[in-house]
């Protein structure tokens, strides 16, 4: 190009071409050559902002090879942001909406992190039709620009200043100058005489002076100024001729300053020694002239112990010999200095202080003496080390917890991508860690038990572990680890299978054998996230799928990406239903197995999503745990179905008992019991037609508050009965004592009860241990005829499932005819 066009002019020319290159494709090659020549980074990005091509300069400063960075976002690549340039935003919006884009530049001027300030020209590219096809950006570095701009701007400021003062110089002496003739009267003054008196000089000539003059020592006098104010000036006077006449002129000295700071002195000298502050002074050469009575408080040094020596005498040890040239330096330079410092007492205990340092010199500029005022910080420093580990610990494992963690995380990613850069080749990996049914250990055991269970484990996870990896308690039974170097991806599933082996070791606490079962769930970096929220997220999930699989820990994929966003926002669609009334409740029969005969409902909740439909409870139950939604969940089922039932009987209907699922939360709720008994009289339900059903697993070593909430329910009338039973691991000798009414055979059970098994085998034990305790036995899950005549030859008088009634609305029931 020639050398007398505007560079800018040449820039423009050459981002101009792409509009026909866009047109006729053959000559695209040739321009992406063209765009390599150009030394500022340039890069095109289509209508979505994913890079499309860019050149040399672009690469290089990105930092990474153009097959690496093609069709990504560009503001994932450089300059990095959280989205496009704001500019570019709009124009691609304005295009969106129909509103014709044309060809004209761009301008934005952006700062990155590190200091560097970049203008980002961009145009839009065109076909022949004028139909949007891509954009082209081309970033200058106006840095250096910026700089040189700021520091000519100080350098006029400062010049300015500088044409000022000595204009202020030569204008005006430093003292005030009267020439008053033998009559007392004023025939001179200059600028500072004016204002000293407060009257402009012009005025005061002719003015009588007003105070008597005389040659020799100085005189003080308190000039009274315009305003009702007074200045103290110290006056010299000489006799002159003026004009030919006898004359004096005067020298007025302005002292007002001194006078106010003799008298702050004394008041400062006073301060000195009541200050709850230490203060040190000491002489230009660093040897103490003089200390106060908190010195000695804090220090534990007498003021003669300390006159004549130098302060490093109180030197703690803990500081280098840089950090005290360091601040000698800035003292030099300054002034001043102002920090921390550990010093040591008399009696050898170290104490942390923030002191200042102030240097005093005489006119000449020569240092004269040093003044070091200093406070005890111990305390202070006490309360920011509790502080740092409220912020960064957890407080119940004295682990680090989630913003620590993700902290640690990124810095493990950037110093991952720092050394890649250099040929590193190593792995990041993330592994999210539960404790499957952690909540039944709090429900039934109380949170004592579980808060050292938790403890116990964090302290086997870590030591599980190397020394560069971090073990973080993220929520409540939910670890973290980050392992920030390995070799390969099989170093993570080795570390997940010595996680779940040292965690799964077992534990025994105040008598109880605490059942623990991992599930881990592992992602990893660069193989699969770019950062650390998506490693977290994708770790997550991972754990969920493995939770879901019943397998130890779980690698990644795509797929659990999708369910975990699935879950996401069913948990939000969940929390919308629940709050909109449109869940819904189904009600399963229960008869008797030898007439057929109803004898109560089971109320099912169901979920009638509008736009996924029916959603079964398989699919949002373990939703509503994750969200927290149980206890919700619970009560609205229990309220609902307490209302629709009391009003079927107000219409002489009258099918027995009502049976509603208790979950663990809502046992371990100490409002519970107020809150079904208010249920009760609110609805009208009397209490003795209402079943509550809980699971076996929620009977194991179960607390003794919940056994008094089921007993106090029993007391009122309301009936208890064990779902799912036999699936658990409860001792049965304790079934005894527990406030139970009815026992419920697991489906599982019932399969094969018409066919010699193991299970047959319990069911038929089952129904011998619950009538030898009196309770009432029923089975669930009876599909077919051989089943339920099996049940009956077993003893069993009472059944549910698809054979005797499929569950549906109430309204939707129909009672089978009483038998003739």
């Amino acid at each position: 190009m020639p050398s007398g066009r505007d560079p800018q002019h040449q820039r423009s020319a050459v981002l101009a071409t792409p509009v026909t290159i866009a047109a006729q494709g053959a000559e695209a090659c040739d321009w992406l050559r063209a765009l390599d020549a150009l030394s500022e980074p340039v890069f095109i990005h289509d209508e979505h902002y994913r890079i499309l091509a860019a050149n040399r300069a672009y690469a290089e400063r990105a930092g990474l090879a153009p097959e690496e960075f093609r069709l990504r976002p560009y503001w994932e690549v450089f300059p990095r942001r959280d989205g496009p340039l704001p500019s570019c935003r709009a124009a691609m919006e304005q295009g969106r909406c129909g509103e014709r884009r044309g060809s004209g530049e761009i301008t934005e001027e952006l700062a990155l992190p590190t200091g560097e300030i970049l203008i980002s020209r961009s145009f839009a590219v065109t076909d022949a039709e004028g139909r949007y096809r891509q954009s082209v950006h081309i970033l200058e570095d106006i840095t250096e620009q910026r700089r040189r701009e700021h520091r000519l701007s100080v350098a006029e400021s400062r010049a300015r200043e500088r044409e000022h003062q000595l204009d202020r110089v030569l204008s005006n002496t430093a003292e005030g100058i009267l020439v008053v003739d033998d009559h007392g009267r004023i025939v001179y003054a200059n600028a500072t005489a004016g204002t000293l008196t407060g009257h402009p000089p012009a005025e005061l000539i002719g003015q009588v002076f007003g105070f008597p003059v005389a040659t020799g020592a100085p005189q003080e006098i308190e000039l009274r100024t315009g305003e009702g104010g007074s200045r103290i000036v110290e006056m010299r006077a000489r006799t002159m001729r003026w004009e030919g006449d006898p004359a004096f002129v005067l020298n007025l000295h302005d002292v007002t300053e001194r006078k106010r700071v003799e008298r702050e002195l004394r008041q400062a000298a006073i301060v000195f020694e009541e200050a709850r502050e230490g203060v040190i002074i000491t002489d230009a050469e660093a040897t103490i002239v003089a200390v106060n009575r908190a010195f000695t408080r804090i220090t534990g040094y007498e003021e003669d112990q300390a006159l004549g020596r130098n302060p490093r005498f109180l030197a703690s040890g803990f500081h280098s010999q840089a950090f005290y040239e360091a601040m000698w330096e800035a003292i030099r330079s300054h002034g001043y200095w102002t920090g921390e410092i550990w010093n040591r007492r008399n009696d050898g205990t170290t104490f942390a202080e923030l002191a200042t340092i102030r240097e005093l010199r005489d006119e000449s500029g020569h240092p004269t003496h040093y003044i070091g005022v200093f406070s005890d910080i111990s305390r202070i420093k006490e309360y920011q080390s509790q502080l740092e580990r409220v912020m960064h610990l957890d407080p119940l494992t004295e682990l680090p917890n989630r913003l620590l963690f993700q902290d640690r995380l990124e810095q493990a990613l950037r110093q991952h991508q720092r050394q890649r850069r250099r040929g590193g080749d190593s792995t990041v990996a993330v592994l999210i860690v539960d404790l499957s049914d952690f909540r039944a250990v709090n429900d039934s055991l109380g949170h004592a038990i579980g808060d050292r269970t938790l403890r116990i484990i964090g302290e086997r996870l870590d030591a599980a572990v190397g020394d560069s990896a971090t073990v973080a308690r993220l929520s409540g039974d939910e670890f973290g680890v980050l392992l920030p170097q390995l070799v390969s991806t099989d170093d993570a599933a080795g570390t997940a299978e010595r996680l779940i082996a040292a965690a799964e070791a077992p534990l025994e606490i105040e008598g109880h054998q605490i059942p623990i079962t991992l599930r881990v769930g592992l992602s990893t970096f660069p193989d699969q996230a770019q950062g650390a929220s998506v490693l977290l997220e994708q770790a997550d999930a991972a754990m969920y799928e493995a939770k879901s699989e019943g397998v130890g820990y779980r690698f990644f994929s795509e797929e659990l990406t999708e369910r975990a966003r699935e879950r996401i926002e069913l948990g939000a669609e969940l929390r919308q239903a629940l709050a909109s009334d449109a869940l819904d409740l189904h009600f399963q029969p229960q008869a008797d197995l030898a007439s057929g005969q109803w004898i109560g409902l089971e109320a099912l909740l169901r979920w009638p999503h509008p736009e996924r439909g029916p959603i079964s409870p398989a699919r949002f139950i373990p939703v509503a745990e994750h969200a927290g939604l149980m206890g919700q969940l619970g009560a609205w089922v229990l309220r609902r179905a307490c209302r629709q039932y009391q009003a079927l009987l107000r219409n002489g209907r009258d099918w027995g008992r009502l049976a509603v699922n208790i979950t663990a939360p809502e046992l371990a709720d100490p409002g519970f019991v107020g809150r079904v008994l208010s249920t009760l009289d609110e609805t009208g339900l009397p209490p003795d037609r209402l079943e509550l059903e809980i699971t076996e697993s929620l009977l194991v070593n179960t607390d003794t508050r919940v056994i008094a909430r089921l007993d106090e329910l029993r007391r009122h009338g309301v009936r208890v009965a064990v779902d799912d039973f036999g699936t658990g691991y409860s001792a049965l000798s304790y079934l005894k004592d527990l406030p139970v009414d009815r026992l419920k055979i697991d489906r599982s059970f019932v399969d094969n009860v018409d066919q010699p098994s193991r299970g047959a085998t319990i069911t038929r034990a089952i129904l011998a241990l619950g009538h030898s305790l009196e309770l009432e036995v029923i089975a669930e899950g009876i599909e077919t005829v051989a089943q339920r005549d099996a049940l009956l030859e077993a003893g069993c008088l009472q059944g549910q499932g698809y054979l005797l009634a499929r569950p549906a609305p109430l309204e939707q029931l129909t009672p089978p005819d009483p038998p003739s």
